[in-house]
C-alpha cells in the first residue's frame, strides 16, 4: 500500500504507518507522499504561551455552544467552500463547481458539523516532525510553492532534512491541493513513487 495524503490528512497516514503492527499479515506499506503537508501551527506546543488560555477557550466556545453549529453552517456552503478554495488554489479558475460539490458534500451529512469542530478544536497529537523520521518507509514532500497556509519554506526547514525523506520536491505556480489544482503535474509524480517504493 501506497499512501498519499494532503494537508491534515498527512498527519492521518503517518499515524496510520507509525500504528501498524510489524509482520502484520496481508497488505504492507511500501511509502508515503505527502502534498502539502499540515504545518499543525495550532498544536499547543506551537502557541505561544500566552496565547494558549485563549486559544483553548475559543476552541471550547466552538464544540460545547451551539455558536459552534452556526459556525459551521456558515462554511458548509457552496459560496463559502468556493471562497475558501479560492484562496487556497494560486490559479483560482481550478476551483469548478464539480470541486465545490465534492468537498461540500461530506459536510451534509449528520455528525459532519461534531468532526469538523472536533478538527478545528485539535492541538494535541503527534507532530509530522515527530512522526516523519519514524517511518520504516520512504517518504516523499511535494509542495505548492504557492500555498497561502501552509509555508513552504518552513516546510522545508521542518522536514525536508530527515533521513527518512527520500526528495522534497516544489511546484511553482501551485497552492495547497496540488492534486486538484495541477493533476496533470501531480499524477506523473505520484505515479512515478508507486512504482519506485514497489520495486525496491
Amino acid at each position: 500500500v501506497v499512501l498519499v495524503c494532503n494537508s491534515v490528512g498527512s498527519c492521518a497516514g503517518l499515524q496510520a504507518i507509525a500504528n501498524r503492527p510489524s509482520g502484520g499479515a496481508g497488505w504492507e506499506y511500501k511509502g508515503i507522499m505527502l502534498l502539502n503537508p499540515s504545518l499543525r501551527l495550532l498544536h499547543t506546543t506551537k502557541q505561544a504561551p500566552f496565547a494558549r488560555p485563549f486559544v483553548k477557550l475559543f476552541q471550547d466556545f466552538l464544540r460545547e455552544t451551539p455558536f459552534g453549529e452556526v459556525f459551521f453552517a456558515q462554511v458548509a456552503d457552496a459560496a463559502a467552500i468556493e471562497k475558501i478554495l479560492k484562496e487556497a488554489y494560486c490559479d483560482p479558475s481550478t476551483v469548478s463547481a464539480e470541486l465545490v460539490q465534492a468537498v461540500l458534500r461530506p459536510g451534509l451529512e449528520p455528525g459532519a458539523s461534531r468532526v469538523f469542530l472536533d478538527f478545528v478544536s485539535y492541538s494535541g497529537g503527534p507532530l509530522p516532525e515527530e512522526l516523519i523520521p519514524q517511518m520504516p518507509v520512504p517518504v516523499d514532500l511535494v509542495w505548492g510553492q504557492e500555498d497561502p497556509w501552509e509555508s513552504i519554506d518552513v516546510g522545508r526547514k521542518e522536514y525536508a532534512g530527515f533521513e527518512t525523506v527520500r526528495e522534497f520536491r516544489a511546484l511553482p505556480g501551485v497552492g495547497h491541493c496540488p492534486m486538484d489544482e495541477a493533476p496533470q503535474l501531480v499524477n506523473p509524480i505520484i505515479q512515478d513513487f508507486a512504482n519506485q517504493v514497489n520495486n525496491r
